[in-house]
């Protein structure tokens, strides 16, 4: 019997065991192998096209967050080694730095979350957002008074601005509380920060699975491939020769380990 490219994996499978030659591979196992939501299509490469675009989509986006969240992290650094006692005019500069990147992972999270964003079914990214926003606010937000005092206010959007006037107030009057506020603002989004970009963090562990993801279905492309292309072989040559078990099986185990993938 010939099987053509364009048939699905399933035909293919069906036609083989139908000749007797793979009893291991039944067309039942296969169909309980395969996901509901996601069953294999009369183009299984293109299936898995589909699923590797999408997994690169996300991997990009969830990129942006770890990357708004890695340069948060420096900041906070920065204001937590401030050298000691600063000028205003540095005291400025890093307190200035570390609003614009809040503000900046803020408005990434935002975007990617919204009703056109690429992570709009994702709540991960929001979670991580609020861990953060609760980091600036400190235990019950009691914080946010502390900051506002200094000059450092949280907007409707979820965004902080700065009184220049006022921090320059703050500091000049009395620098030690200024430099106590910066300073557990700066523990405080560290230690967030740090958990959410650990291996086993949020952010974190969604990229690495991320990337682990796409080199599995590249991987499965391939042998899906392979199967394929010896199928062709197969129909072209003149005696035509059933493909062994193994190799449906490798084909179908591989595109069922990652057609589900969500």
């Amino acid at each position: 019997m010939v099987i053509s490219a364009n048939y699905p994996l399933s035909a293919a499978i069906g036609a083989y065991t139908s000749e007797g030659q793979a009893d291991a591979v039944s067309q039942s196992s296969l169909v309980t192998q395969q996901s509901p939501l996601t069953p294999i299509t009369l183009d299984p490469l293109a299936a898995l096209r589909r699923i590797e675009t999408s997994t690169v989509t996300q991997l990009s986006s969830y990129g942006r967050i770890k990357s708004s969240l890695a340069d948060l992290q420096d900041k906070a650094r920065a204001l937590k080694n401030i050298s000691q006692p600063p000028t205003l005019s540095e005291f400025k500069v890093v307190v200035q730095a570390f609003v614009q990147s809040f503000n900046s992972i803020n408005k990434t999270v935002s975007d990617l979350t919204s009703k056109k964003g690429a992570l709009n079914t994702e709540n991960r990214p929001s979670q991580a957002l609020n861990d953060i926003r609760k980091a600036v606010g400190g235990s019950k937000g009691n914080a946010l008074s502390s900051l506002k005092e200094l000059g450092i206010s949280q907007q409707a959007d979820g965004t902080f601005a700065i009184d220049q006037k006022q921090l320059e107030k703050s500091f000049k009057d009395n620098p030690k509380d200024a430099l106590s506020a910066i300073s557990g603002l700066a523990s405080r989004v560290t230690q967030a920060s740090d958990k959410l970009l650990a291996d086993k963090g949020a952010i974190g562990k969604k990229v690495n699975d991320l990337s682990s993801r796409i080199s599995e279905l590249e991987d499965a492309h391939n042998t899906v491939q392979g199967y394929l292309d010896t199928q062709q072989e197969s129909r072209q040559s003149p005696v035509t020769q059933p493909v062994g078990g193994y190799t449906a099986r490798n084909a179908i185990a591989a595109y069922t380990s990652v057609a589900s993938f969500q």
